[in-house]
């Protein structure tokens, strides 16, 4: 029997060890490893919403929880704290690269709104009926699609941006912004 346990954790972990808000630039590749495995629960759970019906939803339900939370943190320290210090440092072309992420992220937002109706409507049937199952599939594998190659390019371009053009005055700035968000004193 598959537990919700194995659906959320799948193969190994990867990443993300040592990386802390005080290394902002860190932390956000870091955090990308941890949205990535979230989006391999949600793909894993795919064949089990028949047979393993609440296993299969509370694998989901913890990784929209990620999702709300910390994805939330990650997109706003982003778009609140790394672009704006990053746009008025570089090139128009960059600036243009860095809108085209926010576009994304805009994208995929929608993409959990839709994610999130139709794991409603999953939880409201029992048995869940193949259609369902289906639109379930398609909105993941959409959000797959904007997010793995989003991922890939902050990892290479926008990280290497942001170590060449960010201060460490600034990325301490960062860290403190990023620290304020989710509560924590900034000291830590």
């Amino acid at each position: 029997m598959i537990t919700a346990e194995q659906l959320i954790k799948g193969g190994a972990s990867r990443g993300g060890i040592g990386a802390t808000l005080e290394r902002p630039l860190d932390h956000l590749v870091a955090c990308h490893r941890r949205i990535e495995q979230r989006l391999e629960t949600l793909e894993r759970v795919v064949p089990h919403l028949a047979d393993r019906r609440e296993e299969a939803l509370a694998a989901i339900r913890s990784s929209l929880e990620f999702f709300d939370t910390n994805g939330a943190w990650h997109t706003e320290d982003e778009e609140q704290s790394v672009f704006p210090r990053l746009r008025d440092q570089v090139s128009p072309e960059q600036r243009a690269y860095l809108a085209e992420l926010e576009r994304q992220h805009d994208d995929a937002e929608a993409l959990h709104v839709e994610l999130t109706r139709r794991v409603e409507d999953m939880k409201a049937a029992d048995p869940i009926p193949t259609d369902l199952i289906h639109r379930y599939a398609a909105v993941v594998g959409k959000l797959a699609a904007i997010y793995r190659p989003h991922i890939a390019s902050e990892d290479a371009v926008l990280n290497e941006l942001g170590r060449r053009v960010l201060g460490d005055a600034e990325l301490l700035q960062i860290a403190g912004e990023m620290k304020r968000r989710r509560g924590l004193p900034e000291s830590s």
